[in-house]
């Protein structure tokens, strides 16, 4: 038997060991969040619209909103903030056996 909440457990602390903080914005109000840059093969690029879209996992820990269109994607590299990646698709959220265990954004 699958544990789902063992899934999104383990999500969150993957989320958290390769990605960063980060922060997603909205009408100007930063929510934080923890995230991910997904290493995408080749041909999952290849099947994007555009070849400079990342793909990021955000964790569902702390958010008390999920993430939707309006939301820009803010990365920093130390404390420099990068300029914020708008989204290019609808968010996606990874839901199983009725768990919530992380978003995908497309981002550019």
């Amino acid at each position: 038997m699958v544990n789902f909440v063992r899934s999104r457990q383990k999500a969150e602390q993957q989320i958290k060991k390769f990605g960063t903080l980060a922060k997603l914005r909205r009408s100007g109000v930063d929510r934080d969040c923890w995230a991910a840059e997904a290493d995408l093969s080749a041909g999952e690029r290849r099947a994007m619209k555009n070849f400079s879209t990342k793909v990021y996992l955000i964790s569902t820990e702390g958010l008390t909103e999920p993430p939707n269109k309006e939301d820009s994607l803010i990365t920093f590299i130390g404390a420099l903030e990068l300029p914020p990646l708008r989204q290019v698709a609808p968010v996606k959220p990874l839901i199983q056996g009725g768990i919530l265990i992380y978003y995908e954004l497309q981002v550019e």
